[in-house]
């Protein structure tokens, strides 16, 4: 028999406190701790979450909308509360207002961790979006006196850039995921995951990451690697935007990179955010967005083979980067 047992987590600055069963419990324990604590929000009060494993959970509530449909998860609205719904049933619910988290969990859902962890973590990115918080799916790098965003879809190479700029010396919010946040009038980048999730064949690619002896790769898997504990010092808690790079995988020797107009980059940074459920935060969250793209300018990078065999032509081709818009 599980017990129920509370845990408490910190994660970008917010208390997450959630009551469930003991063997949940410790898949979670490890999940909230691999993200970044942050500094205290004092003006953010605590999400309370209780969840509970059940052999069928509740139907939604009659008169539920579905608003966002996502490949794993769909939300809803009801009134003011949200809920989340995973592929095989289990559901979540949000009450922004009270910022109580009551989730119905089916017992195959402990069984893919990746599924859990996104269904757990929905209502906590929802939440965020309420108090100025954005998502966004990219990676974020500072060096030679700039900040880079390197964004676009899921095999477009942004791990591999980013590992490849950090072997040169740049420092690294994250590889994948980042929270957008407006402060002092710039739009800043705060890190979620300090790890960097690799493949066997991208941690091959450098010697630095290869011999780390305690990987074990299995097909078709990721590992989660933080980077800076091979690369000292690399890892940075948030960092001003300056370029946004697009990546796309060419089989050319050589690789180029190209000018976007502002239209262009918001209508592709568009297309890596989630907006928020509620028709007011997500004019909001579309007004920081587009503060991003006016504070920064954007390049379609066609990359060639060059900048994987050698990294160094990579920090070559962004030094040529004209910042005056």
């Amino acid at each position: 028999m599980a017990y129920l047992t509370k845990g408490s987590y910190l994660v970008q600055g917010i208390n997450i406190h959630i009551l469930c069963q003991s063997n949940l419990q410790s898949l979670l324990f490890n999940y909230f701790n691999s993200l970044y604590r942050g500094k205290k929000r004092l003006d953010i009060k605590p999400l309370e979450f209780e969840l509970d494993i059940v052999d069928e959970p509740p139907s939604l509530p009659t008169e539920s909308t579905p608003v966002i449909k996502l490949p794993s998860i769909t939300s809803y609205r009801n009134g003011e509360k949200i809920y989340f719904r995973s592929k095989d049933g289990s559901m979540i619910s949000l009450d922004p207002a009270t910022r109580n988290v009551r989730g119905f969990l089916k017992a195959e859902a402990l069984k893919d961790s990746m599924e859990l962890f996104s269904l757990v973590c929905a209502p906590f990115v929802e939440t965020l979006k309420y108090h100025g918080l954005y998502s966004l799916h990219s990676a974020a790098l500072y060096g030679d006196g700039r900040g880079y965003l390197i964004s676009g879809n899921s095999g477009c190479g942004k791990t591999t850039i980013a590992l490849s700029l950090v072997s040169q010396g740049f420092k690294y919010v994250s590889d994948d995921f980042l929270i957008l946040e407006e402060l002092n009038g710039e739009i800043i980048v705060n890190s979620l995951f300090r790890s960097f999730n690799l493949d066997q064949k991208v941690a091959e690619r450098l010697p630095e990451v290869a011999l780390r002896e305690t990987f074990e790769f299995s097909d078709g898997f990721k590992v989660s690697v933080d980077i800076s504990q091979i690369f000292l010092g690399s890892f940075i808690p948030c960092a001003r935007p300056d370029v946004i790079i697009f990546p796309r995988i060419t089989p050319n020797r050589k690789s180029q990179i190209y000018p976007l107009n502002k239209k262009d980059v918001y209508a592709r940074l568009l297309k890596q955010i989630i907006l928020a459920i509620d028709n007011e935060v997500s004019k909001k969250q579309l007004g920081t967005l587009e503060k991003l793209v006016k504070q920064t300018i954007g390049f379609e990078l066609l990359s060639g083979r060059d900048i994987y065999e050698e990294p160094r032509k990579l920090v070559d081709l962004l030094k040529h980067i004209n910042l005056q818009n």
